[in-house]
């Protein structure tokens, strides 16, 4: 019975990480990257990326959340971060659903960010128009 959870969690990681890479598409490129507005505010921060959940613990309160996407077990990170990017998603994904729950600002569906930024820059998240800046 143990064996079938992590065959789960094994399959899990390989299929959604084949669907992240075939979805990212073009990976974002400049100083103003443009993805879905999914959440309202403007909030200017640190970035911290976390690629999946072995680095939650990671997160730093106060920090912009970038990840390759979120489910329900990411949920406890909102409470932390101060605005999320997703390289995935649109307005009914789990992250912007979350983030407007919160109320934090939310941009989805920028190919590639988790690649094209580092964690410390700083950047701002303008949740009204679907903009992520880098200083």
């Amino acid at each position: 019975m143990i064996e079938l959870p992590a065959r789960r969690r094994d399959t899990y990681r390989l299929v959604n990480a084949r669907w992240q890479t075939e979805r990212a598409g073009v990976p974002a490129k400049g100083k103003v990257l443009k993805g879905i507005a999914a959440s309202p505010g403007i909030i200017r921060g640190n970035i911290r990326i976390i690629r999946g959940e072995h680095e939650f613990g990671k997160l730093l309160a106060g920090e912009v959340l970038v990840c390759p996407y979120t489910n329900p077990a990411w949920t406890p990170l909102f409470a932390t971060a101060t605005a999320v990017v997703t390289e995935t998603g649109g307005l009914a994904s789990h992250a912007a659903i979350v983030a407007r729950e919160y109320g934090i600002p939310s941009v989805m569906g920028i190919p590639g960010i988790t690649r094209t930024l580092k964690t410390g820059q700083e950047v701002q998240v303008d949740g009204n128009r679907g903009i992520v800046s880098q200083f």
